[in-house]
């Protein structure tokens, strides 16, 4: 699959014919790069799409927690997406390879939090996220994905949520602090199967071999060993959008790990997400999760918040977050340790601005408080300070 994606890529590009600057200035298009000289539009033109997303940042723990220290982490995010019905005729077929390289030591040791305070955050070098097949089938209403994947990309979203720096605003903390699932930056072969019920309704499930390995022992992205001691992580979900001026989304779906310690691990969660206000731009969404006391580290976890889009006159893209994150230790964890009065929760505000300077260039300062780092009154609450740059090429 790599290899063709990359064939086409090169095919398309020799084929390319020289095409006009595009109408809109530097400033106004969509990527930093536009057309490229016309090679976007012609790999479009030949099946082949692709996003370069580039983030830099910098985090700095001012108080509390472990250590007081600042870092620094990049990410080159290139996303290829291949329409194999207009490369090869195949009705409904597509398919991804996503790398990207990684750069940066986070700073989640310094803090000592459960719930990672940068979601970019990741082991050195370059690996494969995902690498997967698609065909649809019924005028696209099923379809059946298979490959190398990442259950963060399509479970327990919350569109709302991608503005935030904390990683649980993404791969939630009832699972993320639980087992060792598919979620960034380590994928693992599975499948998924989704049926659109309606235009607004869904249901969709999906199995990934249950331990794809730590970034050091993974370090390609592409590693397969499906074995007993490893077992699966299974996950089912159905959503529906209701209303169309300012609608509501409700999700709800259940999980489960069959080689999880010495017990199997269930657990099931919602998701609600509002649309307040058209006009001035106002989401809220809420996702709560649960799972079964005695196999868990956290068994009831929340995150929640309200972005505002446009609040300042004069800037109308910009978006104010503010997000609340609370991740309650499991009675049955506490018990088994020997400071157990300490242990009870982890509670995240986070507050972040993102300055929107064109549509390819974006600036946004954050502000953390994690309150009770790694869920236990051992540490003192932190305070964490950070910037983060987004360049789309």
């Amino acid at each position: 699959m790599t290899y063709t994606l990359l064939t086409l890529l090169a095919a398309a590009a020799l084929q390319a014919p020289p095409q006009d600057p595009p109408p809109t200035g530097f400033w106004e298009q969509p990527t930093m790069t536009g057309d490229l000289g016309g090679i976007r539009p012609a790999h479009a033109d030949a099946g082949v799409t692709y996003t370069l997303a580039f983030t830099a940042e910098m985090l700095s723990n001012v108080r509390g927690g472990l250590e007081q220290e600042s870092t620094a982490d990049l990410l080159l995010d290139w996303v290829i997406d291949a329409d194999l019905n207009k490369a090869f005729g195949w009705v409904g077929a597509s398919a991804r390879i996503n790398p990207m390289w990684l750069a940066g030591t986070g700073i989640s040791d310094e803090v000592g939090d459960l719930t990672r305070v940068s979601n970019i955050t990741g082991r050195e070098g370059v690996r494969i996220f995902e690498a997967w097949f698609q065909q649809t089938l019924f005028n696209g209403a099923f379809s059946l994905r298979a490959g190398i994947l990442a259950a963060d990309q399509e479970f327990v979203l919350t569109t709302a949520g991608t503005l935030y720096f904390n990683s649980v605003f993404g791969a939630p903390v009832f699972t993320s602090a639980n087992v060792t699932t598919p979620i960034y930056p380590v994928g693992a072969p599975g499948a998924r199967a989704r049926i659109d019920l309606t235009k607004s309704a869904y249901l969709q499930a999906a199995v990934y071999e249950g331990d794809p390995g730590t970034e050091e022992f993974n370090r390609s992205g592409l590693r397969v060993r499906m074995t007993d001691e490893e077992g699966l992580f299974s996950i089912v979900e159905g959503g529906i959008t209701l209303g169309d001026t300012l609608p509501t989304v409700l999700k709800a779906g259940g999980f489960h790990h069959s080689a999880h310690a010495a017990h199997h691990l269930n657990g099931g969660y919602v998701v609600v997400e509002q649309k307040l206000s058209r006009e001035f731009g106002v989401d809220v969404f809420l996702r709560l999760g649960i799972t079964e006391d005695d196999s868990s580290v956290v068994s009831l976890g929340l995150d929640c918040g309200i972005n505002v889009t446009g609040l300042i006159p004069g800037r109308p893209a910009d978006v104010l977050g503010i997000g609340f994150i609370y991740a309650r230790i499991s009675r049955d964890f506490a018990r088994a340790q020997p400071d157990r009065p300490l242990w009870g929760h982890e509670t995240v505000i986070e507050v972040t601005y993102k300055i929107t300077v064109t549509q390819w260039l974006s600036v946004q300062p954050d502000l953390q408080v994690v309150v009770h780092p790694g869920g236990s009154t051992a540490l003192p609450n932190a305070t964490v300070l950070g910037i983060r740059v987004d360049v789309l090429f």
